[in-house]
């Protein structure tokens, strides 16, 4: 408006930076694997891969901005093909704990799943202390012991169900959503029809490269 007096629409211009930011971020992500030592790749999982046929793969993040006050959980299932499933941003407006809003997460996964219907599921998380403590049930933080049981119980609910770590650059849809989720003023939640820059964020996920469109 200073500059060129054209009045854009406010949205719009959200839109633009998010995806602007998602595109940087997406960008830093690629430069860090491009140094990481060789040595790793065998290692650790790099990207998003698909799970076997019949399981839904889940995979969960939680971002806390203190200058905001609040808290946003992203959670994305996606299919034995690749293709996101369901969507779901889940913001509150709290101070929140780094561990305590990755459990939370992971059983707000476990909750959508049920909720859906699926029987069999695997739930990521780069959050590796918290993927520990559900999987060797050592609660020793009090502070998480009732979100823990929660999970501990929803996860019988399941034919099948296990967690596992992976790391962030594995991770980059469910850690997109909830930032996206941080800025909105509700819950957010997706189905059969997703944003483009989720999209492209999930075949970025996998090391697919768009094809280009005239």
């Amino acid at each position: 408006m200073t500059f060129q007096t054209e009045n854009v629409d406010a949205k719009m211009i959200v839109d633009k930076a998010q995806q602007e930011w998602i595109e940087y971020d997406a960008a830093n992500e690629s430069d860090t694997r491009a140094n990481a030592p060789l040595e790793m790749e065998g290692r650790i999982q790099q990207r998003w891969e698909p799970p076997k046929e019949g399981i839904m793969r889940i995979n969960t993040d939680a971002a806390i901005s203190a200058q905001m006050v609040r808290t946003g959980l992203g959670i994305i299932t996606r299919n034995w093909l690749g293709e996101i499933v369901k969507a779901k941003g889940i913001t509150e407006r709290r101070r929140g704990e780094a561990a305590t809003e990755e459990t939370l997460a992971i059983r707000g996964a476990l909750e959508m799943a049920q909720g859906a219907g699926w029987t069999n599921i695997e739930v990521q998380s780069d959050c590796k202390n918290v993927v520990s403590l559900i999987n060797t049930d050592n609660v020793q933080d009090c502070t998480l012991q009732t979100i823990l049981e929660d999970i501990d119980i929803l996860k019988k609910s399941f034919d099948s169900c296990n967690f596992s770590f992976v790391p962030r650059t594995a991770n980059g849809c469910s850690h997109a959503m909830a930032q996206f989720a941080i800025k909105s003023i509700r819950n957010i939640e997706w189905e059969g029809s997703f944003p483009t820059w989720l999209s492209g964020l999930a075949r970025k996920d996998m090391g697919v490269v768009a094809p280009f469109c005239n």
